[in-house]
């Protein structure tokens, strides 16, 4: 069993899931980002990275079709650790970031996946509800790890699209 806890900045709009949605829109109509939390299940015993990994790349190509497929980084949230796999599209989302990620404790049978659709490469909300997220396990107990770095989640400058 698996489960999650959020903040939520004021002026993010929540509607309940599943998947929870976050959606950040100024006064004027024009959206910032959304961000979209769901659980997935998984055996990650035998293969936690490569599964996180391939979970990241799958989420990111239901967004994006990413030329020679999406490519999964290690990232470590305060809540948990898995990997991000992102991308630029047209729209008025264009960046996208898809993360999987679950808790150190290797009895957990799921992890979180995440995606971050937003209009610039950074996103503030975005970084604050990342950071904020915990991930709590079958016993009640909110995995933490408390000695992540404080930089930003989400790249502040745009991906170089891959060449050929």
């Amino acid at each position: 069993m698996l489960g999650f806890q959020l903040e939520v900045p004021s002026e993010v709009e929540l509607s309940e899931g599943p998947p929870l949605k976050c959606r950040d829109v100024l006064r004027d109509g024009r959206t910032l980002g959304e961000l979209e939390i769901s659980l997935f299940a998984a055996a990650l015993v035998i293969d936690r990275d490569g599964i996180l990994a391939e979970k990241a790349c799958e989420v990111l190509a239901r967004e994006a079709k990413v030329r020679r497929g999406p490519t999964a980084v290690a990232v470590a949230l305060p809540g948990a650790s898995g990997y991000r796999a992102d991308a630029v599209v047209s729209g008025t989302l264009p960046y996208r970031y898809a993360f999987a990620i679950a808790p150190p404790d290797l009895g957990v049978d799921g992890g979180v996946a995440i995606v971050v659709r937003c209009a610039s490469p950074d996103w503030p909300a975005a970084d604050h509800m990342l950071r904020s997220l915990r991930i709590l396990t079958r016993t009640g107990r909110i995995a933490t790890q408390a000695d992540i770095d404080d930089g930003p989640l989400l790249p502040f400058v745009a991906p170089l699209p891959k060449r050929d």
